[in-house]
């Protein structure tokens, strides 16, 4: 049995303020900072970004306002602007697909290569400059993974640069930094975190000890939605330390479908990852259960006795009452229906054979039709 963890974390209400601190603690000079435009409007994160540059009055601040996902070629120009700044560290302070732009950045600070030249698992790459990631949004574990998810506009493909060389050295992770996002991205962002737990906890590749992170992270997320208290920062405190059991599991076993299902509809119909994941996660655990498998059941938190099964049903029931809690789609609003599913079905399983095989009983793609039929 193999498990790393590489990241340094410190949690918790009014931590961002300190931020300079830590990049001190690393022996940073000079930091460039990367932020998400929508922070702009946060007089909490305008303090955040006061605190570093008291602390740093030569820091180099890049506003990311990039919308959706990066590109490479997005990538290739904010790596540009910060080339001719030359920072010595550089802290990400956004959503998760700002912090996969810091991890991109900060190894081609340090990688005189196109950007593209490192899509996927690079080899033989020099070490990035120090990266502090503080999320906005609690859920994708970007924060304290290795993976950095980038699209290839010309293959329409989310691809990435996939080095453990992008872990960051620290995370710092305050809940009122995401107080001032749309709860539908604080939901989305959340439900990212099931998929992740409940992905890794029925992967083939899964040990005993990923799947202790895979079942704490997956109660501690479902509690905090289940309670619909998301309007303090204290009970964003569980979401943050779901969002990293999830990731953490996730790196240490494998995907299946549904994180599978969430790249192909969310790079094809522009839905937010979170979301996409959310929408096929319910399904694709009715499937499994209906396959015979019931080790759900270790998930439930509520389970008051009985079988396996019958804990796995129970926990069913209720992901079907927060889904109607949470007003989470289908895919009608995509343009699903009854008469192009298998289109859907067939294209997706031969995009995902990968995260397909992963699943703890045979997916394929009457698997997928099942599953999608189901949602439309």
């Amino acid at each position: 049995m193999n498990f790393f963890l590489s990241t340094d974390l410190s949690i918790g209400v009014n931590e961002a303020l300190s931020v300079h601190e830590h990049l001190q603690s690393l022996g940073v000079k000079k930091p460039g900072i990367i932020y998400d435009a929508v922070l702009t409007g946060s007089d909490y994160f305008q303090d955040v970004l006061r605190n570093i540059s008291a602390g740093y009055s030569n820091c180099v601040v890049y506003c990311n306002e990039f919308r959706g996902e990066p590109t490479y070629a997005h990538l290739e120009n904010v790596a540009e602007f910060f080339r001719r700044e030359t920072p010595d560290g550089l802290v990400a302070i956004g959503g998760g697909s700002t912090m996969d732009l810091g991890k991109g950045v900060a190894l081609l600070m340090t990688n005189n290569v196109p950007a593209l030249s490192l899509k996927g698992f690079p080899k033989d790459v020099c070490d990035p400059v120090p990266l502090v990631t503080v999320p906005s949004l609690l859920g994708s574990g970007a924060e304290v993974s290795f993976n950095a998810v980038f699209i290839d506009e010309a293959e329409g493909r989310k691809l990435g640069i996939n080095s453990r060389k992008n872990f960051p050295k620290k995370s710092v992770i305050d809940p009122k930094l995401s107080m001032t996002a749309p709860i539908e991205s604080v939901i989305a962002s959340a439900m990212d975190s099931l998929v992740h737990c409940v992905d890794s906890f029925g992967s083939k590749k899964h040990t005993p000890m990923s799947r202790i992170f895979s079942i704490e992270g997956f109660q501690r997320t479902f509690y905090a939605l289940q309670q619909g208290q998301l309007d303090r920062a204290e009970s964003r405190l569980d979401l943050a330390l779901g969002s990293v059991c999830g990731v953490t599991a996730l790196m240490n076993s494998g995907d299946g479908p549904t994180n599978g299902f969430a790249y192909y509809v969310g790079v094809k119909h522009k839905v937010p990852h979170g979301l996409a994941g959310a929408i096929f996660l319910k399904e694709v655990m009715r499937y499994n259960y209906n396959q015979g498998y019931d080790k759900y059941a270790m998930l439930n938190p509520m389970h008051s006795g009985g079988s396996a099964r019958e804990a796995t049903a129970e926990l069913l029931d209720q992901m079907d009452s927060l889904y109607r809690q949470l007003s989470i789609p289908n895919l009608a609003p995509y343009g699903y229906g009854k008469g192009n599913i298998a289109e859907l079905a067939r294209n997706a399983s031969m995009a995902l054979s990968g995260s397909f095989s992963g699943n703890p009983v045979e997916f394929n793609e009457e698997s997928a039709n099942v599953v999608i039929d189901a949602l439309t």
